[in-house]
């Protein structure tokens, strides 16, 4: 890909995560990536999301504080949200392959859910499959600007190695 990276959607899938919780979740992930840029779009529509540029400038996510939001993908499955991703129009600056999530341990946890939404190729036929792990939240993006590709399978295991060895909950997929 040529260019800036695009921003990567931030899907708030449970009502346990308010708006003054939502701007600090943005606020730490743009001070962990050194103040950088927004790179996370809180999804809510195609209308509000960030466009392709044509003056190679970083299209940028959401930039705190927010005032007000309602998320439309409330109780939603990752995989719904993937799909909504998948849909987007052209014009539209977002990773696709991809994204972050707040979920029901986000806030207790002090995490963001790193996803990918990858396509696999098995016996002639092409298939999707989630995988996704939670990350710091003032980690997020450099995770995920880190986790990229190959990157994506080393740190997923890692984090299922170390839950494993300390007895805590797995809360990835993949």
């Amino acid at each position: 890909m040529a260019g800036p990276q695009p921003p990567y959607a931030l899907f708030v899938t449970t009502d346990g995560v308010d708006v003054a919780y939502i701007n600090k979740c943005l606020t730490r992930a743009w001070e962990g990536n050194f103040k950088a840029a927004w790179f996370l779009y809180v999804a809510e529509s195609y209308d509000g999301a960030p466009r392709k540029r044509t003056d190679n400038e970083i299209s940028e996510g959401t930039k705190a504080p927010m005032s007000d939001f309602q998320s439309p993908f409330l109780d939603c499955s990752l995989e719904e949200c993937a799909k909504w991703l998948q849909s987007a129009p052209d014009e539209i600056s977002l990773q696709r392959e991809y994204f972050t999530a707040l979920d029901q341990f986000s806030k207790e946890d002090d995490t963001i859910l790193l996803c990918r939404y990858v396509e696999t190729h098995t016996e002639g036929q092409s298939t999707r499959k989630l995988q996704y792990f939670p990350v710091p939240t003032s980690d997020a993006v450099m995770s995920m600007q880190n986790a990229l590709g190959l990157k994506f399978d080393e740190k997923l295991q890692n984090y299922q190695r170390s839950r494993m060895k300390d007895g805590k909950p797995d809360r990835s997929k993949g």
